[in-house]
C-alpha cells in the first residue's frame, strides 16, 4: 500500500490528535474501564484514549456490528402498517487497532458483503468508518497472529497507520507516533494531523527499522491447508470429546471474538409500535439452534464446540479463504476452563 505521506506526532500531543479527530466523527478506541481493564470503547474526551494498552480485551467489533441494533421501527394502525428505517450512520473512526484486528475487519467485510444477500446495514457503517491501526512492537504470550501470517507492524488494509517510535534518552519507551496516511478517508483527516510536522529522514529510518525487526521476529506458520484437512476428516471423530470437555458454554470466546458474527433477530413491540432488532449471539449457546418443535441438532456442547472450531477452521476458509480466526488470544485470556485454541489446532494437526 502506498503512503501518501506520514507525519510525526509526540505522545504529549495524541489528546489533541484525537481531539481533533472527535470533530464530525465518533472514535472507538483503546481506554480503561472501571476495573482497569483495556477494553475497545466510544470516546467522551480525547484524554481517555489509553496508548499504554496492548490488545483490548473488548474488541472494535461492536463499530461495524452493534450489541444491539434497530434494523427498523414501525406502527401498526388499522389496515395499514409503516416501516421506518434507522438513521443514517455518523462517521466515525475506529482507532488504535492491532492489525490482527484488521484482520477481523477483512472477515466481517467478507461475510457481510457476500452475495446474494449482502448486509446493507453492515456495509453502511462500514462506508462511515475509517480504519487508523497501531503497530506494536512487543507481543502479549497469549497472541498468536504471527503464526497467522500476520505481522504486528504490518499497515494493510488501514486508512492510516501509527508507528511506535522512541526518542531521546528512553530509547525502549514509545516518546512518539508516525501517523502514515494510506488512504483517501485518511487523507480526509488532514485537519486532524496537518499542524504536525513530517517524517525526516531519521524518523523514516526509525519506521523501517521497526518495520525490519518486527519482520526478523517471524515464526512457524500454522498450516491452514493441512489444519482444513484434517476437519474435513475428523467430524465424527472422538477427539471432539476430549476437545469439548472443559467447555462450559459461556460464550466469553464468542463475544470477546473480533470475527464472530452470529446475531439473533428479535421483536420488541409495544401497544401498536415495535422494531426489529438484531442482537449479538452465539453457535456455543443451547438454544441458538433450537426448532420451534423443540428439537436441537446440536443437543450437547460436543457439537457446539465442534462448530465453533470447524466455522473458524474450514468453513470460513473453504468459502472465503481466510481464516475466521486472527490469533489475538482473547478467548485463550478469557475462558474459565482454559482453554486454548492452540493447543486444540495442535492436536487437530497431530491426529493420524
Amino acid at each position: 500500500m502506498m503512503t501518501r505521506e506520514i507525519r510525526i506526532i509526540p505522545l504529549s500531543e495524541m489528546p489533541a490528535f484525537v481531539g481533533a479527530l472527535m470533530q464530525g466523527h465518533k472514535v472507538l478506541a483503546p481506554t480503561r474501564n472501571d476495573d482497569g481493564l483495556c477494553v475497545f470503547a466510544w470516546l467522551a474526551a480525547p484524554e481517555q484514549a489509553d496508548w499504554t494498552c496492548g490488545i483490548p480485551q473488548v474488541p472494535p467489533k461492536q463499530a461495524f456490528l452493534p450489541r444491539t441494533e434497530i434494523l427498523f421501527t414501525y406502527h401498526r394502525e388499522k389496515g395499514r402498517e409503516t416501516i421506518t428505517p434507522p438513521p443514517a450512520p455518523e462517521p466515525q473512526i475506529a482507532l488504535g487497532l492491532h492489525p490482527c484486528d484488521v484482520q477481523a475487519v477483512k472477515v466481517l467485510d467478507a461475510v457481510f458483503s457476500a452475495e446474494p444477500s449482502p448486509d446493507q446495514p453492515y456495509l453502511a457503517r462500514r462506508a462511515a468508518t475509517t480504519l487508523i491501526g497501531r503497530g506494536f512492537t512487543e507481543q502479549d504470550p497469549l497472541v498468536f497472529c504471527r503464526e497467522l501470517g500476520i505481522d504486528p507492524m504490518d499497515n494493510r488494509d488501514c486508512d492510516a497507520f501509527l508507528v511506535p517510535l522512541a526518542g531521546g534518552q528512553a530509547e525502549h519507551t514509545t516518546s512518539r507516533m508516525a501517523l502514515e496516511i494510506l488512504t483517501d478517508k485518511g487523507v480526509a483527516l488532514r485537519l486532524a494531523y496537518d499542524g504536525f510536522p513530517k517524517a525526516g529522514v531519521e524518523d523514516l529510518a526509525a519506521i523501517a527499522e521497526a518495520r525490519k525487526q518486527s519482520a526478523a521476529r517471524g515464526v512457524p506458520l500454522l498450516d491452514m491447508a493441512v489444519i482444513q484437512r484434517r476437519l474435513e476428516n475428523i467430524f465424527n471423530s472422538d477427539l471432539w470429546n476430549r476437545i469439548h470437555e472443559p467447555c462450559v458454554g459461556c460464550g466469553a470466546c464468542a463475544f470477546l471474538c473480533p470475527t464472530c458474527h452470529c446475531f439473533d433477530i428479535q421483536e420488541e413491540v409495544m401497544g401498536q409500535d415495535g422494531a426489529r432488532v438484531r442482537v449479538w449471539d452465539t453457535c456455543q449457546f443451547d438454544l441458538f439452534t433450537r426448532h420451534a418443535s423443540g428439537h436441537n441438532p446440536r443437543l450437547s456442547q460436543k457439537e457446539r464446540s465442534r462448530q465453533r472450531i470447524m466455522h473458524k477452521f474450514s468453513y470460513g476458509v473453504g468459502k472465503f479463504h481466510i481464516p475466521f480466526c486472527v490469533g489475538c488470544g482473547r478467548c485463550i485470556a478469557v475462558c474459565p476452563a482454559h482453554n486454548d485454541v492452540r493447543q486444540i489446532l495442535k492436536e487437530i494437526s497431530d491426529f493420524k
